[in-house]
């Protein structure tokens, strides 16, 4: 354990590091903060750096030339200048680490002023001629602080690595526009354009250019940014509400976060209500509840519980996220058929008398409101296929029967409570009326037009039935869906993985046995041994993945079983990845064989870098030790969240440059290190980079572990040459040293020797080797096929058993849908074209 003193010592020791390599990033800030403390402090005197309103002798507010620039440092509040501080430190401090101080400098202020400059321009096109439609509030000659941020990072991304240069251009962009809609302020329009800016600043200041081109993601990098945009999107209404009446197109939401519902002259009333409505003459207005708003915060709590299930994967969190989404389009298109210009401005004069003008905003703001949910919507549909983990069906139907049942029990409540109190209502209601207005009561209460309403309450009971119904309803809604993505056991395989997990560490089976534990495999269980079989249903034909695995693994019966299991199911089985070599378990169903991969085993007890067909290993070893690299035998939770961040990108880019998308069954992703069972060897310089990243998956026998299956393989693309090489031979000793028996560096999938003996092929083979010959563009397994034979290793035949060969169709199918399971019909055309 080490001490707080020494602790202490290397925070300082690392601060101090981080300093001397930001110079730029820590003068922004000390200006900023200066120059606010002195502006809140001093503002009533005129410091000339700060910018202050002077006047003539005409009464006309005039400013000093340079107090616009010193603007780009002055934030007006001590939390907002608290939260640019901190991001000034994050995204400054990246970009300088990236592209260096000078061009830090440069892109920080050039973009601000540039950014700036364009935005008097836009603004002075938009009171000229789009006066009746504004898009955002007047500018003033003062620059935007956030400008510069946000040109900062988009030059800086430049300079970034594949993911985090997508990411940084993604999220700046939509938290732009995100602000820019819902909140309109000049400084929204600069930072908008500051986007624009800072990317064309990057390319100058010399960044990669690149040409446009679609760049792959992985599954997971795709869930991360949909979530972002799930996210975005709703806290975007809560921007509105921050903001009152705000000059944004979508600042609608700011209004429709007041409640319909005033006291005017001590009576209840609504705006433009064909029943109760507010008189045009009063001398006092108030909501009639506060708090209501509040409510209508809970749907964003719902939406970020879906955000943070999309990250996770989860099918159900996508779901939640259109529905809402939708539910929010049909919403404001109701609006917008319902809203009348009049009322706009009614409410506009009440609430705010210097927007009571902006009507056309308004109702252009619920047509632009309708379209970004509606595009939200369309796009988690376009990209569902990166949620794939799906839930329980006991846990789908607890989740449907509690919204049903708290649903139905919240309107049976409401409209009988209602009938008992109508002499609360104002005008007298009936039935009908009550039976009219009742889906409203799951609308928060500020969301609802103030148009449609037809009666309102006035007693204390009936302000109740108002209010509460909606409350519970979206209380209840949270309740279940964090029950349902929160509790592990709901994800649809979680107890029959467990199981399978618990017969697998019992020990026995074959080297690719370990990723029978990854998601997207159904299980079954011997009845009569402590034996499971890993396979997925395609079509009609049941793929193994490997063959049966625990303490009775090795039994016939087993096999012939699970033949029986898939028959009464209407599949036909195919024996994938297994060793079918004779005397096996699968002689006695009397099918076919055909070689499928070919794995690669080395015996710790032999291994050695000695000789001259190891020569390589040894080079890249000492070529390592020169480098000042170093290999680190680890697990994913025992690394930090930036080598987290590191071996991500590193993941990312590789998969970026594959002209198809990611591959699984035999092949594992990052998604895959999390696992405390796997272990991981990574090369990293002394520097903390991480150059390359490979993970081992345990073999078991007898309940110990004896040996480990390489699976991923990643390397920067600037790393050393035989970087690879070192890192396995690296593990291989560790695994020596360790007195494990065993190390498979895996089977390469649609690649073996065998395949290309042209006595033996069969016509499925010949479609194998043809599907492998269009996939090695791609994926080169059969360069890694290659690759492998420098640690001189023995290779094992691993075999597809199947019963008929007129199946053989179909198991092509089978197999491409195991391997890419979003792969579409066109899809499948367009990469044929493209790989050829």
């Amino acid at each position: 354990m080490t001490s707080p003193l020494r602790d202490l010592r290397t925070f300082a020791t690392s601060a101090r590091s981080w300093s001397r390599h930001r110079p730029v990033t820590l003068l922004i800030a000390a200006l900023t903060i200066g120059l606010s403390v002195a502006g809140m402090i001093f503002q009533p005197i005129d410091w000339g750096f700060i910018p202050v309103d002077d006047a003539d002798p005409a009464g006309t507010a005039v400013r000093h030339w340079w107090s616009s620039l010193t603007s780009l440092f002055v934030v007006e509040t001590v939390p907002a200048l608290v939260a640019f501080v901190v991001l000034v430190i994050l995204v400054v401090g990246a970009a300088e680490r990236a592209m260096g101080s000078l061009r830090t400098a440069i892109a920080y202020v050039v973009g601000g002023v540039a950014a700036s400059f364009l935005g008097f321009a836009i603004d002075l096109f938009e009171q000229t001629y789009l006066a009746g439609i504004p898009l955002n509030a007047p500018a003033v000659d003062v620059f935007s602080p956030t400008a510069p941020l946000l040109a900062t990072a988009m030059a800086a991304s430049a300079f970034f690595g594949t993911i985090w240069r997508r990411r940084t251009r993604l999220l700046a962009l939509f938290s732009a526009i995100t602000l820019y809609l819902y909140s309109g302020g000049a400084n929204d329009l600069f930072s908008l354009l500051a986007v624009p800016v800072g990317f064309a600043l990057g390319f100058a200041l010399g960044g990669r250019v690149r040409g446009f081109r679609l760049v792959r993601s992985s599954y997971y990098e795709k869930r991360v940014l949909l979530a972002a945009i799930v996210a975005i999107t709703a806290i975007g209404p809560v921007v509105a509400t921050a903001s009152g009446s705000g000059a944004g197109l979508l600042s609608i939401y700011g209004y429709l976060s007041i409640d319909p519902l005033s006291v005017v002259d001590g009576q209840v009333c609504a705006f433009g209500s064909p029943g109760a409505p507010c008189p045009d003459d009063f001398s006092s207005i108030a909501d009639l509840q506060g708090w209501s708003s509040v409510v209508a915060l809970l749907p964003l709590i719902v939406l970020l519980l879906a955000a943070w299930g999309i990250r996770g994967g989860r099918r159900i969190a996508l779901a939640v996220a259109v529905a809402i989404n939708l539910a929010i389009f049909a919403g404001m298109v109701y609006t917008f058929l319902v809203i009348e210009p009049d009322t706009v401005a009614a409410i506009g004069a009440a609430v705010d008398p210097e927007t009571a003008d902006f009507v056309w905003q308004t109702l252009t703001g619920v047509i632009v409101g309708a379209i970004v949910p509606l595009a939200v919507a369309v796009v988690l549909i376009a990209f569902r296929g990166a949620a794939r983990v799906s839930t329980a069906a006991a846990a789908k139907r607890t989740f449907a029967v509690t919204v049903a049942i708290g649903t139905a029990v919240t309107l049976a409540a409401s409209f009988v409570g209602t009938l008992l109190l109508a002499d609360g209502f104002r005008p007298g209601i009936d039935a009908v009326m009550v039976l009219r207005a009742l889906p409203l009561r799951l609308v928060p209460p500020t969301l609802i037009p103030s148009d449609i309403v037809e009666f309102v309450p006035e007693s204390a009971a009936a302000q109740a039935l108002w209010y509460l119904p909606s409350l519970v309803f979206w209380m209840l809604l949270i309740v279940a869906v964090a029950r349902v993505l929160l509790n592990p056991r709901t994800v649809l395989d979680a107890p029959d993985r467990l199981r399978a997990r618990g017969v697998l560490e019992r020990g026995g089976g074959d080297t690719l046995s370990f990723m029978s534990t990854w998601r997207g495999n159904s299980y079954w269980f011997a009845p009569d041994a402590d034996a499971a079989i890993a396979y997925r249903v395609r079509g009609t034909i049941a793929v193994t993945l490997g063959g049966p695995f625990g303490p009775d693994h090795d039994r016939p019966d087993v096999v012939s079983n699970f033949v029986e299991f898939c028959g009464a199911h209407g599949w036909t089985v195919v024996f994938y990845s297994v060793d079918a070599r004779e005397g096996s378990i699968f002689d006695h169903l009397g099918w076919q064989r055909m070689p499928v991969a070919e794995e690669a085993v080395l015996h710790l007890p032999d291994w050695n870098t000695a000789g001259k067909k190891r020569q390589d290993i040894r080079t890249a070893t000492n070529r390592a030790s020169r480098s000042g690299i170093t290999a680190v035998w680890t697990s994913w939770r025992e690394l930090t969240a930036g080598q987290h961040a590191q071996i991500r990108e590193i993941s990312e880019g590789w998969v970026a440059d594959r002209s198809l998308p990611e591959m699984e069954f035999t092949l594992g992703g990052v998604d895959e290190l999390d696992d405390p069972a796997v272990r991981i060897m990574m090369a990293v310089h002394e520097s903390g980079r991480i150059e390359a990243v490979t993970s081992w998956l345990p073999m078991f026998e007898h309940g110990t572990v004896t040996g480990y299956t390489l699976d991923f393989m990643r390397r920067r693309g600037d790393a050393m040459n035989g970087i690879m090489e070192f890192v396995i031979g690296a593990a291989a000793d560790r695994m020596k040293g360790d007195g494990l028996t065993l190390l498979s560096l895996s089977g390469s999938p649609l690649a073996s020797t065998q395949l290309g003996d042209d006595a033996a092929r069969t016509n499925v083979a010949r479609l194998l080797d043809l599907l492998g010959g269009l996939l090695e563009p791609a994926y080169g397994f059969r360069s890694l096929l290659n690759f492998k034979r420098k640690f001189q290793p023995e290779f094992v035949p691993l075999w597809a058993v199947y019963p008929d060969p007129a199946m053989l169709p179909a198991l092509g199918v089978a197999l491409t849908r195991c391997y890419l399971p979003t792969l579409t019909l066109s899809q499948a055309v367009r990469m044929a074209g493209a790989l050829r």
